[in-house]
This record gives C-alpha cells, sequence and structure tokens, in this order.
C-alpha cells in the first residue's frame, strides 16, 4: 500500500466521505467518543494514538450478538473485521465428516475476520458468538479504503492485526504441543 502524498486536508476530506451520515453518531446511536472510548478499553486499540482512535472509532459500529450468532462463515468472503468488546466468539472449521470444531475462542479486544482488509479474502474459519457478545464491526471495504487514506491510522492498525495473528500463531502451537506431548497418542 502506498501512502498517499496530499495534504492532510485531503486525507481528512475523504475520511468525511466514509463517516457516518450523522457525525459523531453511528446507526445504533453511539456516540463516536463513546465507541473510542470502549475501543480504548482492549489491547488492539488501547495504545492508538487519539486521534487514530477516533478515525477507527468513526467506521465502527457496536453491535450486539447472540448466543449461537454466525459473524463469519468459513469459504464465504470475509468482509467483516470485529473487536470483541465483551462476550466470547469461537473460531470454528469444518472437518471432514460434517463436523464443525473449535479451533480458538477469542476473547475482550480480540480481533476477529482480519482478512476482510485483504483483498477478495474468503474467511478460514466460521466465527460464532458462543455466549451473548458485543462487539465493534467494521464492514471491510470501508475499512481498507479508510487505511489507503491514512498512512498514520493503517501503519497502527496494520501493526496490531500482525500482533493478532503472532497471538494466535503462539495460541495453535501451544495447542500443539498439548496435542503431542509425551504420552498423549492421539492417534
Amino acid at each position: 500500500m502506498a501512502c498517499p502524498t496530499t495534504a492532510d486536508r485531503h486525507i481528512r476530506a475523504g475520511l468525511m466521505a466514509l463517516a457516518p451520515a450523522r457525525p459523531g453518531q453511528h446507526d445504533t446511536g453511539m456516540d463516536t467518543r463513546d465507541l473510542a472510548a470502549l475501543l480504548d478499553a482492549t489491547w488492539f486499540a488501547a495504545d492508538l494514538p487519539p486521534g487514530a482512535r477516533d478515525r477507527l472509532a468513526a467506521l465502527g459500529e457496536l453491535v450486539d450478538l447472540p448466543e449461537g450468532a454466525a459473524v463469519l462463515r468459513e469459504g464465504e468472503r470475509c468482509n467483516t473485521l470485529g473487536v470483541v468488546i465483551s462476550g466470547r466468539i469461537a473460531l470454528r472449521m469444518h472437518l471432514p465428516g460434517g463436523e464443525d470444531r473449535s479451533i480458538l475462542t477469542v476473547h475482550r479486544g480480540d480481533v476477529f475476520g482480519w482478512s476482510a482488509v485483504l483483498p477478495n479474502a474468503a474467511a478460514t474459519a466460521s466465527a460464532i458468538a458462543v455466549i451473548p457478545t458485543t462487539a465493534v464491526i467494521f464492514e471491510g471495504e470501508r475499512l481498507t479504503a479508510a487505511l489507503a487514506l491514512d498512512c498514520e491510522l493503517a501503519a497502527a492498525i496494520y501493526q496490531r492485526l500482525l500482533v493478532s495473528a503472532s497471538r494466535r500463531l503462539t495460541a495453535t502451537r501451544v495447542q500443539l504441543l498439548d496435542l503431542y506431548r509425551p504420552g498423549n497418542q492421539p492417534w
């Protein structure tokens, strides 16, 4: 991704075009400042520069997901990135024979659907609320358009997505070590 060379006022103008119809408000009626405060309470957004956090919050929508709600479906286009505010989201993969298996559960502050920032990416797992869950949801195309215009926000978000991917890989490695520890023969 190339950073734009236009002046900051052009960046702000582009972001304003992406902003919600009612400045400072989301469709749910939540003020952008309140959404920014919720994001700030998560590891994902806690250290964002205040301006970048506010611009990110302006792109998000707070949603309540009932138990069993599917946010993403494995194999379908991944067009939603989310940050868990409360509750838990299970990431489930379909196994041969028709069974779905939870491979990881994400909690407060964790990200799901990070493939939404990749062009035409398919979800590699389904994301299912295992208990009533509140999350900040970002529509993928809108988020990537904002990241293309705002280098400060892009640098911060992509870095955090890499941290999220690293945390997932570490969790997977721990699961594999547990599965293949001496005395535990899965075959």
